[in-house]
């Protein structure tokens, strides 16, 4: 006879096996039919959703804002790179046993920092909070730069390429499921109360330093875990691969995808990543350049008033096809010029996606909403039907 408890675990052993094989299948499949410069933006792509869910949990989720973000995956990607190159071969283990042990040490290396920094500045609110943290994430960078046993300036090089496609694309999903259970925990209830008026929530009983403190201290494991798999990718990881902008791409993946929706901020984050690789070439910036216009006018119009007169609601369309009229005369006129500078103007195009949704849509792309959800939220049943005769 089995027991509901252990059939319940059998099955989701299965699934877990069932999903670990299809990974597996898949990087054999890239490694295959794909170059190697495909294999490498899927993979920064992966890490890059981890970084933005992981951020929405802070952000989003707990109603805080961090702009220190990748000061963790900083700690995490130099403690699990230094165990792998200075521990791991002296150790008589197989090379997969050593990557994901220098990963769990690298997330608890950035849960500690995220533990050391957030219990003396959440109490701060606002703007304090993002000088503190931004503080934070530079001051890693400069110590960082100045301890010469993990190269200094430098950097440090040599590091085992281990991450593949199959660690990427699993850590990814662990991340998201991770997130995504602690949000439908108490503990997520709590930090959604204290995201909305955390007067009110600690009125009601809830400790809310203790709260914010778990969703910083579990975002910074997870951006610790990216930070891992960046340096074993690269094989070379330097302070200045963790700057003030970097954290400020991942906040604009998690404004874009919508503050405290999961799924949001995954496929934010990896648009966007595999945008920003993309946009080096002169056309895909002009591709950007016209998706962004009528992405404006797209959201211009449903944000205009719906009572107001045609003749009205059809201004809105005035900076959408300057905008359009701008790219076009770049791309007939002055195309020299954009092949030229084409790999910076992505950083004008991130300006503009964060300018038009902070104006035009502010919650973002998804909301606080899950992509999906209507599939598999149930409905409520009219009174007629649930009511008995």
């Amino acid at each position: 006879m089995i027991f509901p408890a252990t059939k319940t675990w059998s099955l989701r052993a299965l699934g877990i096996a069932a999903f670990l094989a299809l990974l597996l299948s898949v990087q054999i499949v890239l490694a295959q039919n794909f170059s190697d410069y495909i294999n490498l933006m899927v993979m920064q792509a992966g890490v890059a959703v981890i970084l933005a869910v992981s951020l929405n949990l802070i952000n989003g989720i707990a109603g805080q804002f961090s702009l220190g973000h990748v000061g963790f995956a900083a700690i995490g990607a130099y403690a699990s790179a230094s165990f792998s190159v200075f521990v791991g071969p002296r150790l008589a283990l197989v090379d997969p046993l050593i990557f994901a042990i220098g990963l769990v040490i690298g997330a608890l290396a950035a849960a500690i920092a995220g533990w050391l920094v957030g219990t003396p500045s959440l109490r701060l609110r606002g703007d304090y909070l993002a000088i503190v943290t931004l503080g934070f994430g530079e001051i890693i960078r400069v110590v960082l730069r100045n301890i010469d046993a993990v190269g200094g300036a430098t950097g440090l090089d040599n590091i085992p390429r281990w991450t593949s496609f199959a660690w990427v694309a699993g850590l990814a999903a662990a991340c998201i499921a991770c997130v995504w259970s602690l949000s439908d925990s108490v503990i997520g209830r709590s930090m959604r109360a204290v995201r909305e008026d955390e007067i009110a929530a600690e009125a009601a009983g809830i400790n809310t330093t203790r709260v914010k403190v778990t969703a910083f201290v579990v975002g910074a494991a997870w951006a610790g875990v990216a930070g891992g798999l960046q340096a074993h990718f690269s094989s070379l990881i330097r302070p200045t691969d963790f700057t003030f902008l970097d954290s400020v791409k991942i906040v604009v993946m998690v404004v874009l995808g919508g503050l405290g929706s999961i799924s949001g901020a995954a496929i934010a984050g990896a648009g966007l990543r595999v945008l920003e690789e993309k946009l080096r070439n002169s056309d895909w910036a002009i591709g950007a350049g016209v998706l962004l216009a009528l992405l404006t006018a797209v959201l211009a119009w449903n944000a205009s008033d719906k009572k107001a007169p045609v003749a009205a609601r059809l201004r809105v369309f005035v900076a959408p096809v300057a905008m359009l009229g701008a790219v076009l005369g770049l791309h007939f006129f002055g195309r020299v010029w954009v092949e030229a500078n084409a790999p910076s103007l992505r950083y004008l195009i991130y300006a503009l996606i964060l300018i038009v949704l902070m104006l035009l849509r502010p919650q973002g792309l998804f909301g606080r909403s899950e992509l999906g959800a209507h599939l598999w939220r149930r409905r409520a049943k009219p009174d007629s039907e649930s009511t008995p005769q």
